[in-house]
């Protein structure tokens, strides 16, 4: 009896032992879409800001067993005007010699330029036949610079990332995803209230760099949250979509809050 009671043991482990080595891969890809980005930094302006940006999308991901590897390198930029008054018009009235005036007039275009660099592992705390839940961490780094009639916006922040996913595969061509970031402690970057320079010989990129501090959650909430799909093409190619909403606050001096939507196209080979 003992001797069949090991037997179903040992199968039990080697059956679960078996199941986890297999989960091994290595994967990159490419996401290419859309986002649209509405934007309110009280330090420059009243007036609340809309983007429309195209993003692009080079990752990896990786499994060991239960441990999962990510990294990604983001872009996105697009337009910037306010939607109650569009883009800026700028006049410029000139006198000649001769006493003759001319004004002239252009548009002051407003665009964006984001980069997000991130790098993560989580582990799998739950895994079960058709779901998995895991766990952990990563690091941050993502500057918005949007260009328009203000300085507005302008920010870089570093965080240290809490993170959380969901994979749910109902069979072997099928994988949903949800995952959940926040950040726990960031080092960000703006421009000083007035968005002038006090100090002598110091210009705006050093005001930008100086007023660089530490903040909490008290002073800086970020939410990541992104929903996936992918279907399996081959034993290598999969396609899919990814939609991800942020919404981000910054209390320093003078509150900027942020909230985008996107939503791209996925492909990515397995090796």
């Amino acid at each position: 009896m003992k001797f069949y009671s090991l037997m179903l043991l040992l199968l039990a482990w080697t059956a679960l032992h078996a199941q986890d080595t297999s989960q091994h891969f290595n994967r990159l890809g490419m996401q290419l879409g859309g986002q649209q980005t509405h934007l309110l930094d009280a330090q420059f302006s009243p007036l609340i800001y809309r983007a429309n940006e195209i993003t692009a999308d080079l990752y990896y991901e990786g499994k060991h067993n239960r441990s999962n590897w990510k990294g990604s390198f983001s872009f996105a930029t697009g337009t910037l005007i306010p939607p109650a008054y569009g883009d800026r018009k700028l006049y410029n009235t000139t006198e000649d010699i001769y006493g003759n005036i001319i004004t002239d007039s252009f548009f002051v275009e407003g665009n964006t330029l984001t980069a997000v660099l991130e790098l993560g592992y989580e582990y799998d705390v739950v895994r079960k036949a058709s779901y998995t839940i895991s766990a952990g961490g990563g690091i941050r780094e993502q500057l918005m610079y949007p260009s328009t009639f203000v300085n507005l916006g302008i920010i870089n922040t570093a965080s240290l990332l809490a993170a959380a996913t969901i994979h749910f595969h109902p069979d072997a061509k099928n994988d949903w995803t949800a995952g959940l970031q926040l950040p726990v402690v960031s080092l960000n970057s703006r421009f000083p209230y007035s968005g002038t320079v006090s100090q002598p010989e110091m210009k705006l990129l050093g005001a930008f760099f100086d007023g660089t501090q530490f903040v909490s959650l008290g002073h800086y909430q970020q939410v990541n949250l992104q929903l996936g799909y992918h279907r399996q093409l081959s034993d290598k190619w999969r396609i899919g979509a990814t939609y991800e909403f942020e919404w981000l606050k910054d209390n320093e001096t003078l509150p900027l809050k942020l909230f985008s939507n996107l939503l791209v196209a996925t492909v990515d080979y397995t090796f």
